[in-house]
């Protein structure tokens, strides 16, 4: 009798070691998303260059150069500033895509960015798919998408933000 009550104890002290290690594992997963976002968002997105860069793609890009010939063909500083933006919007779609970041998570910073940059660069990667017959920015791609599945507002709402022009997530 003794023995079953002191097994019974043991697999139950197993039990509970078992799920607090998982509950572990998984907070120190989540801390290591957040980590990797607010790297990518502080280090690259905050950036002096990657701004100027991120500008000059938003607003010079298409008047100094036709897309046909794709990303690569661009010349240099043009091919730099725009691999600058492109990669690592880029790195943040596979960050989500892998599920290394929550969504909500990613566009809760990035999501108005992402859907203008990709708008800017698309004709670019469509050229330089063709001409490498092969996948190019897959996961910005990706991350644009789960964006424009995600209306701004709908989504501001869903994260129950308000604004003092009585925005509020009930309207």
């Amino acid at each position: 009798m003794y023995n079953a009550l002191s097994l019974a104890i043991s697999l139950v002290a197993l039990g509970l070691s078992g799920f607090f290690t998982l509950r572990q594992i998984r907070q120190a997963r989540s801390t290591s998303h957040m980590t990797m976002l607010l790297e990518v968002a502080l280090h690259n997105i905050r950036d002096k260059d990657f701004q100027s860069d991120q500008h000059y793609v938003l607003t010079r890009l298409a008047q100094e150069h036709a897309p046909a010939a794709g990303m690569d063909a661009l010349p240099e500083p043009a091919l730099t500033m725009t691999r600058n933006v492109a990669f690592s919007y880029e790195y943040i779609g596979a960050m989500v895509a892998l599920g290394m970041v929550d969504s909500s998570l990613a566009l809760s910073v990035f999501h108005f960015r992402v859907r203008q940059v990709w708008t800017a660069l698309e004709p670019y990667v469509r050229a330089e798919r063709e001409i490498r017959n092969a996948p190019f920015l897959p996961f910005f791609e990706h991350l644009y998408l789960v964006s424009c599945a995600n209306p701004t507002a709908k989504f501001l709402r869903s994260l129950g933000l308000r604004n003092t022009d009585g925005y509020s997530p009930d309207a």
